[in-house]
């Protein structure tokens, strides 16, 4: 049986089928779908940000677990000069705002909003511009990462894409190559960039010779490579992806761009969109089966709720999102395709939705498979976790696994010294770790996965929680996932 005939055979079987499960997504930081909304904005920003209408959505989509917005600050108008005090404290004023409200932003700077003449003469920055305004905002930046989880390269051509700039910045190889390593430069170590396109990427690493793919060996170190990831903002567009995949086969596989996000987004952040609804996706290339196997072949960790999706594009007729929501996804067809997935995700349905298979798994989707720890944890031993990414991709940023000793009011913890980002999806990954003895009654044996930042460590809306079935307690503003009942 072919794909073809496989679809067309599914289609047909579901129909009569009761409605499909209606739980809501599971909310995790930094990673699902994203919203786009502007940021540091000022009445007098030429960039009023319309095409959005509700510039914070978040509680609006609880359901669907969204804790990252695609943040765009604008400036326009400080092409010419400095950037103002009000626009940065505007700036700050919203991240101080986000960071409340126990979400993250995908942060990008940009100046040309559109290729009206107007607009490119009068918000168009020179590649020095560019340079003294990122070193301007450097200490911003750093004063706000906890809230960033990745600052994309923008600032170049329309909206930071690295296309169509006025003064032709992005044919420029030395004022390419300066303001990526400036972007780079103005991040903490621990903090990655991303590029609109694999080729703009390997053209700034010849350009610092520093050429060479990310890998298990140098990644989350400091060479250049390791913390440049990629951005997709012509996602199953067309053939090519909106000019993202310009050499045959194009972005059907084999081609060598694609491939290298294949293999890079184990290690570097992958974000994506659709075009708008004036530049509607062909449904043969935004087929919700289509979606799934390119986020999981691809490892994309956040992807744009807004585009071609009638409750936020400024089109409010049903387009690509919309048909994901109809298209119902069987553990059959998954199991066909090669994509992984948690049998207990289909428990008592006969089907979830593409669009909330792509909620519930870009990114990662942790669970515990299974757990072997002392007779009695107050005693002190060896614990061995065992654990399964089901997610399209890993953690992008530093996080430490802990685990914890609880009565339920008070807890002891420990850093087992594992980094999250190693948890590649599709294989089960052993953690091995002793914990000391501990003088408490009732103690149960726990499982924390803070954020790495000292401002949010014991905020649990910045803790991971597990997709497994299991026990959670909050103490001391730690989300523990309670491991006694999966010993085994």
């Amino acid at each position: 049986m072919n794909i073809i005939t496989f679809l067309l055979a599914s289609a047909i079987s579901f129909h009569g089928l009761t409605p499909a499960d209606s739980r809501d997504g599971l909310a995790n930081p930094e990673r699902g779908w994203r919203f786009e909304i502007g940021i540091g904005r000022l009445p007098e920003d030429p960039v009023k940000f319309t095409h959005v209408t509700d510039q914070w959505p978040f509680p609006r989509f609880v359901k669907d677990g969204v804790t990252v917005s695609q943040a765009y600050c604008y400036l326009t108008q400080f092409a010419d000069g400095p950037i103002s005090d009000a626009k940065i404290a505007a700036l700050e004023a919203d991240f101080a705002k986000a960071r409340r409200a126990g979400v993250k932003f995908l942060l990008r700077f940009a100046y040309e909003f559109s290729d009206e003449v107007s607009w490119r003469t009068k918000g168009a920055p020179t590649a020095e511009r560019i340079l003294a305004h990122i070193k301007q905002l450097t200490p911003v930046v750093r004063r706000n990462s906890d809230v960033i989880y990745c600052l994309q390269t923008g600032w170049v051509g329309l909206w930071g894409e690295f296309h169509s700039s006025t003064h032709g910045i992005e044919k420029n190889p030395a004022h390419v190559a300066a303001i990526v390593k400036a972007t780079l430069d103005m991040l903490p170590p621990d903090r990655t960039t991303m590029m609109r396109r694999i080729v703009y990427k390997e053209n700034v690493l010849k350009s610092l010779g520093a050429e060479g793919e990310v890998t298990a060996t140098n990644a989350w170190t400091q060479v250049p490579t390791a913390r440049i990831g990629f951005f997709n903002d012509g996602t199953l567009a067309n053939w090519w992806d909106g000019a993202t995949f310009t050499e045959e086969p194009y972005a059907d596989g084999g081609n060598r761009e694609y491939e290298r996000v294949h293999r890079e987004g184990l290690y570097t952040p992958v974000d994506g969109e659709l075009f708008w609804t004036g530049q509607y996706s062909h449904p043969v290339f935004a087929d919700g089966y289509r979606a799934i196997d390119r986020f999981s072949y691809q490892h994309y960790t956040t992807f744009s709720l807004v585009h071609g999706h009638s409750l936020l594009d400024p089109n409010t007729k049903p387009w690509t999102i919309d048909g994901w929501k109809v298209t119902p996804v069987t553990a059959e067809a998954l199991k066909f395709f090669g994509i992984d997935y948690d049998p207990a995700y289909f428990e008592g349905v006969p089907y979830r939705t593409a669009y909330e298979f792509i909620r519930d798994h870009l990114g990662y989707r942790l669970a515990v498979k299974k757990v072997i720890q002392p007779d009695d944890v107050g005693q002190g031993g060896t614990v061995r976790l065992t654990l399964h990414n089901y997610g399209f991709a890993p953690p992008v940023n530093p996080r430490w696994l802990h685990l914890a000793v609880s009565d339920g009011a008070r807890a002891e913890e420990w850093n087992t010294g594992f980094d999250c980002r190693k948890l590649m999806p599709g294989v089960d990954i052993e953690v091995e770790t002793r914990i000391p003895a501990v003088k408490m009654k009732g103690a149960k044996l726990a499982l924390w996965l803070p954020d790495a930042a000292k401002s949010l460590r014991y905020r649990p809306e910045y803790a991971i929680r597990l997709a497994t079935q299991m026990p959670v307690e909050m103490v001391g503003g730690r989300l523990l996932h309670i491991l006694s009942p999966l010993t085994k």
